[in-house]
């Protein structure tokens, strides 16, 4: 069996398609990526440190070189289930449509996707500008009462002393330029990156840093300068024979560039607000990172008015702050696997299709290119059949199970991003050849033979297989409310079920695995029964990603020093500090070519009539509420 796995799987990778005879009569053709072709385990000797494999996924996202990979070692632990140290804490993801967190909420049961108000965020902006323009300008006429049905973002403002409410028009200004026109809103002269006009000065720069040799060097191999007009033609004019270096050919390349650029305009965007848009990461990020905010409380402002919080409020504003803050970066990767910045750390691969087609067992898979990535991801990692079950088992088991702590999980698979943060998990192991589970754990696992369903696409080392029957718990999203009081028991958990199976080698370590989308089985063979074990199981992670273990050692989330202290917290803070909130108000997130953060945008050639996508510069507002005012409300909203 091991030798014909061996030579089976060269004849896979080597061919774009391949064929594989099922218990049904028919040949069935599917593409050469995972699930149908085994995923590499581990980096090799000049691998490149962004490639996907299964432990240097795990290594990188636990940012642990002895993360627990054999089976025994799980079962011995008791690893089975687990919960991380701190419960992570229920809020709303804040939808775009309603201006995250700028919306003055009312209490409801209602869930957002059936709520008719997100279909129409424009005249959700056009009553923010009613209402900046009618109510606002009299906040200091509102009664306690209609103090505390401010938005949370108003709330922040008025606490600050801030009657224009620059916070709250900033999150409205946000929303509306997304709304309108997505990442082009925030996108610079795309024409100009497309020429490259600062090649000379960038190449050069990387030169200094020893990155490169030479200018022709940095032309060739440089991300962000050989995807531009001019490298490509200095060095065309190098390679005719016109000029000796890209540097002598640079001005008539230049030239041509500047010309040809012409063709190229921003794809058109649509207009239109998908209900699942908000700031799911930032809540997802923050639940699991800043205290529980368990109860209400007041301020009173200079004109002698209570201005209450709730758990909600302060839930708000620190989502809005983590969603904004730098740490949603990813970290650097050292070369040892482990990330040596602070930032976010993944592991799987976002599906951008719409539509997904399903194999033969029921799974889906990704059937053509994914329109938002790089059309060679099929040889990285596949989008669309959710993170590989093995990385995902062993982040479950290292991340809550070893360490104890929450991570954020994407739920699903689809072109919607839902993030949650997680809570914990429960497995129960089963025979993958028929689908039952003994009492011994042991006794679910089997050696590979032909009658393995999955038998033509297991990893070279794999010597067994185990299936497993995964509950994820992860904390659902609830609307806001103005309750006084907050605690675990208020919470809104989803119990996801989930199948699949671990290859295991000869010493019982995890060398890959397979999703199902039922214990056993083919999709024809499930029969049209309407029971809930015959239907197609589909409830495996697209992604799932954390932040760093030291992300305080940025010094973001810490109190910034100053003059004035806020000493007593029961009276608004010092004047002064409006002053110090305003840059965090005001921050700009810049993704350009000269600062090594270029965001990638589509644009269209009208020459060819094409969608291309091109390196390009963009500015994004992140609007953030001030970290002292963040972390004091924080503190307040504690039990005593």
């Amino acid at each position: 069996m091991k030798k014909t796995l061996q030579a089976l799987v060269p004849l896979v990778v080597l061919s774009s398609l391949y064929s594989v005879n099922a218990a049904a009569d028919r040949t069935h053709t599917y593409p050469a990526t995972y699930p149908f072709v085994p995923m590499q385990l581990d980096l090799k000797k000049g691998d490149n440190l962004s490639k996907v494999t299964i432990y240097s996924d795990v290594r990188r996202i636990t940012e642990d070189k002895k993360f627990i990979r054999n089976f025994k070692d799980i079962i011995s632990l008791g690893l089975q289930k687990a919960k991380t140290k701190e419960k992570p804490w229920t809020s709303s993801y804040w939808p775009m449509n309603k201006g995250m967190i700028a919306d003055p909420y009312e209490n409801n049961s209602v869930p957002y996707y059936i709520d008719i108000g997100w279909v129409d965020w424009e005249n959700n902006h056009k009553s923010f500008l009613k209402r900046l323009e009618e109510e606002l300008p009299y906040v200091d006429e509102m009664s306690e009462e209609e103090l505390e049905k401010l938005a949370p973002s108003e709330k922040y403002d008025l606490l600050l002393g801030d009657k224009t409410f620059e916070l709250t028009r900033k999150l409205w200004e946000y929303s509306y330029k997304w709304g309108s026109e997505k990442e082009n809103a925030f996108t610079e002269d795309i024409r100009k990156a497309i020429v490259g006009e600062n090649n000379i000065d960038l190449a050069e720069d990387y030169i200094a840093r020893n990155w490169y040799t030479s200018i022709d060097d940095a032309f060739a191999n440089s991300w962000t300068l050989n995807t531009t007009l001019s490298a490509k033609r200095a060095l065309e004019l190098v390679a005719e024979g016109r000029y000796t270096s890209a540097r002598s050919a640079f001005p008539e390349a230049m030239k041509y560039a500047t010309q040809e650029a012409q063709n190229y305009v921003l794809a058109e965007k649509n207009s239109r607000m998908a209900a699942w848009e908000g700031i799911c990461n930032g809540w997802a990020t923050a639940a699991g990172l800043v205290p529980r905010p368990r109860k209400s409380f007041s301020i009173e402002l200079p004109n002698g008015k209570k201005l209450k919080f709730y758990p909600a409020d302060v839930k708000a504003l620190a989502a809005l702050y983590y969603v904004n803050s730098l740490i949603q970066d990813p970290a650097a990767i050292g070369n040892d696997g482990i990330p040596y910045t602070q930032g976010t750390v993944s592991a799987g691969m976002r599906c951008n299709l719409k539509s997904v087609r399903k194999d033969i067992w029921g799974r889906r898979y990704d059937s053509k290119d994914d329109p938002f990535n790089s059309k060679t991801h099929r040889v990285r990692d596949a989008g669309c059949v959710g993170v590989h079950p093995a990385t995902w088992h062993m982040g479950l088991v290292n991340l809550i199970g070893k360490q104890g702590r929450s991570f954020v999980v994407e739920r699903k698979v689809g072109a919607a991003v839902d993030n949650h943060p997680m809570w914990g998990y429960e497995m129960e192991f089963f025979n993958p050849n028929n689908g039952r589970s003994r009492k011994d754990l042991y006794d679910n696992v089997v050696e590979i033979d032909e009658d393995d369903q999955f038998f033509h696409f297991r990893h070279p080392k794999a010597k067994y297989i185990v299936g497993v029957e995964t509950v994820a718990k992860y904390m659902d999203y609830a609307r806001p409310d103005r309750e006084d009081t907050n605690s675990e028991d208020d919470d809104e958990v989803v119990n996801k079920k989930m199948y699949y199976d671990l290859e295991l080698d000869e010493d019982y370590n995890i060398v890959g695995g397979q999703w199902r989308a039922y214990k056993v089985g083919l999709e024809s063979m499930q029969g049209a029964s309407s029971t809930r074990n015959k239907r197609p199981n589909h409830n495996q992670p697209d992604f799932f990603w954390t932040i760093t273990k030291d992300y305080k050692k940025t010094g973001w989330f810490g109190d910034v020093q100053m003059q004035e202290a806020w000493t007593d917290k029961t009276v608004a803070p010092p004047a002064s500090w409006l002053k110090a909130a305003k840059p965090y108000h005001n921050f700009v997130y810049n993704m350009t070519i000269e600062n090594g953060k270029p965001a990638l945008c589509h644009v269209v050639n009208t020459k060819t009539e094409e969608t291309e996508k091109w390196l390009c510069n963009q500015k994004y507002e992140r609007p953030q509420p001030f970290i002292n005012v963040l972390n004091a409300l924080v503190e307040l909203s504690q039990e005593n």
